[in-house]
C-alpha cells in the first residue's frame, strides 16, 4: 500500500512486542516506584538530618549564649565582689587609723601629764635644794666642833 497513511505490521511481532511491555512494563514501573520511593525517603532523611542539624546548633548557639551570659555575670560579681572588698579594706583601714591616731592621743595626754608631774619634781627638788646645803653647811661647823672635843679628849 504504497502512498497511504496506513502500515502493515507483522501481527506475530506485534503480539510479542505487547507481551513484552506487559511483563517489563510492570517491572518498569515497579523499578519507577521504587526509584520515586527512595528518592523520598533521601529526601525525608535529608530534612531529618538539616532539622537535626539545626536543632544542634540551635542548642549549641544557645549553650554558647548561656555560657557567655554566665561568664558576663560571673565577671559583673567578681568586679562587685572586689569593689566590695576594696570598700571594706578602705574602711578597716580608716577605722584602724582612727584607733591609732586615738590611742596615740592618749599616750600623749598621759605624757604629758607625767611630763608635767616630772617637771613639778624637778621644781620641788630644785626650789628645796638651797636649804639642804644650808643645813649641810649648818650641820658641818658643829661636826667640826664636835671632833674637837674628841681630839681633846
Amino acid at each position: 500500500m504504497p502512498f497511504s497513511n496506513q502500515v502493515m505490521v507483522d501481527e506475530d511481532e506485534l503480539m510479542e512486542m505487547i507481551d513484552q511491555l506487559r511483563f517489563n512494563l510492570p517491572e518498569e514501573i515497579k523499578q519507577a516506584n521504587w526509584t520515586v520511593q527512595e528518592q523520598q525517603r533521601l529526601i525525608s532523611e535529608a530534612h531529618a538530618e538539616a532539622s537535626r542539624i539545626m536543632t544542634r546548633a540551635n542548642e549549641r548557639s544557645e549553650a554558647a549564649i548561656q555560657n557567655h551570659e554566665i561568664l558576663r555575670r560571673a565577671e559583673r560579681l567578681a568586679h562587685q565582689t572586689v569593689r566590695e572588698a576594696q570598700a571594706r579594706a578602705d574602711q578597716t583601714i580608716q577605722e584602724a587609723e582612727a584607733y591609732a591616731l586615738e590611742q596615740l592621743q592618749h599616750l600623749e595626754a598621759h605624757l604629758s601629764r607625767t611630763l608635767a608631774t616630772v617637771k613639778r619634781g624637778v621644781e620641788a627638788l630644785q626650789s628645796s635644794q638651797p636649804s639642804v646645803e644650808s643645813r649641810q653647811a649648818v650641820q658641818r661647823p658643829a661636826e667640826g666642833a664636835e671632833q674637837r672635843e674628841e681630839t681633846r679628849t
